[in-house]
């Protein structure tokens, strides 16, 4: 059973639940851009979007989540300092919105893996050494500081169709047309559910290990400066940024993968827990980071046969591209090509 209230307190703290709020009341706010992070917050905007909320998909409210996550308060955008203290000052504004989503979305959101629907999305040549270099050995090659590592693989729960385009920008698969594939994991997989920061602090604690030094520490991300970081910062109960640490723990991803086979990220676990630091005390922190959606990461090859599916649910006429493979031979070909790599096979 779903503690609504709990889940809407993580909801308000997270960066991404607070970036979504406002983008939520945005969206029914006329004189307000709709991809913008308002500076204000309107009471009968909230009104109306929390209402509006009975009307939307969740492949819809997804989309937004995830356009908020990569792109509105994420690690590459340099004004992401500046729209996460705005979204955060009027938090607490929106709650009747974050309530509508509890209510609507709760279960949906908390859905623990379901092995069997498991897809793995593609773009990029089979002549890239990138691609075909075998997962599952070389756990610390990671990226970043190590939030993840290069060994593992992959893969999506079966995402509404409104969200795929949101997908495939935020996991940085464009220009190349995208294909996918069913991946089936076993139904005895070992999976660590992380649905919320206290998870991913869990996994951290009992599997430790030293994020890799940064020549700056998110926030800010890579093209963002310290400077930029005065408002936020005055919101004390923040958790989008510190400007002092002592460790950033990581996972040890060899020793996860000696008692697990994947990390689940579930879509309530990415609202709440992508971006937020943790303060562990002593001045150690812990911070998921790049996942940019539910996706489950494989440190040991569970899958049962790979299985063609059609195009993701791109836009035919934008830049997005995708690839039918139950139709494409060669497309196929190269994919298996890939996948037989990777996994060792």
């Amino acid at each position: 059973m779903i503690d609504r209230g709990e889940f809407v307190d993580a909801l308000s703290a997270a960066p991404v639940g607070a970036a979504l709020l406002a983008m939520l009341e945005c969206g029914v706010r006329r004189e307000v851009p709709a991809w913008a992070i308002p500076v204000d917050s309107d009471g009968g905007a909230v009104a109306a979007a929390a209402d509006a909320l009975a009307e939307t998909s969740l492949g819809s409210l997804l989309a937004v989540a995830v356009d908020a996550a990569a792109f509105r308060v994420g690690p590459w955008m340099p004004d992401a300092p500046v729209s996460l203290a705005a979204a955060y000052r009027h938090v607490e504004d929106r709650r009747a919105i974050a309530e509508a989503i509890g209510e609507q979305f709760g279960s949906a959101l908390h859905a623990p893996l379901d092995p069997a629907t498991q897809q793995w999305w593609h773009s990029g040549s089979p002549d890239n050494e990138f691609f075909t270099r075998p997962r599952f050995r070389a756990f610390d090659d990671v990226y970043g500081a190590g939030q993840f590592t290069l060994a593992g693989m992959w893969t999506v729960s079966d995402p509404p169709p409104e969200v795929h385009g949101e997908l495939t920008g935020a996991w940085e698969l464009e220009p190349d047309p995208v294909s996918r594939w069913r991946l089936p994991a076993r139904p005895d997989a070992r999976v660590f559910e992380v649905h919320r920061p206290a998870d991913w602090v869990q996994l951290v604690t009992e599997y430790p290990g030293t994020g890799r030094p940064h020549p700056e520490w998110e926030l800010p991300g890579p093209n963002q400066l310290s400077g930029d970081l005065h408002e936020l910062l005055a919101i004390d109960w923040q958790h989008g940024a510190r400007i002092s640490i002592r460790r950033h723990l990581v996972p040890d991803w060899a020793a996860v993968a000696a008692d697990y086979d994947g990390v689940h990220l579930s879509w309530a676990g990415f609202l709440t827990t992508e971006g937020f630091v943790s303060d562990l005390g002593d001045g150690d922190v812990a911070l998921l980071r790049y996942w940019f959606s539910e996706r489950t990461h494989w440190v040991r090859d569970v899958f049962a046969e790979p299985i063609p599916l059609d195009a993701p649910h791109l836009d035919p006429d934008g830049a997005l591209l995708g690839v039918d493979v139950r139709n494409d031979e060669a497309r196929r070909d190269d994919d298996r090509a890939i996948l037989k790599a990777q996994r060792g096979r």
